[in-house]
């Protein structure tokens, strides 16, 4: 019993590290693997430096994504662009939160 409630705290505890901090990590490391990888595959032309600068970009937009469930809005004006016009709706982090909630017997 004490493994399970330990594997549990210790489950609680990262997803609340995650939360609190996921956002800036994955934004800030996002971007320096981005840059990192495109520098490198300027330099070097590897397609493996190209694959950084791919997951790069994604762990920013992760980040960004992140930042917009919890704060309603998106970080940067490049961020709110690009999930608004560039990617589905369905990704877009913030698409209904201006529209009021009305039961549907209340319509």
């Amino acid at each position: 019993m004490n493994g399970l409630l330990s594997f549990l705290a210790w489950g609680v505890l990262i997803a609340l590290g995650f939360w609190l901090l996921g956002g800036v990590v994955l934004r800030v490391g996002g971007a320096l693997l981005a840059f990192g990888g495109l520098l490198c595959t300027a330099m070097t032309g590897s397609p493996s430096a190209a694959l950084l600068t791919v997951l790069g970009a994604l762990a920013w937009l992760a980040g960004h994504w992140l930042y917009a469930v919890r704060h309603h809005e998106y970080a940067s004006p490049l961020a709110r662009r690009i999930f608004n016009q560039a990617l589905p709706r369905t990704l877009n982090a913030t698409r209904r939160w201006g529209i009021p909630n009305v039961p549907p017997e209340r319509r």
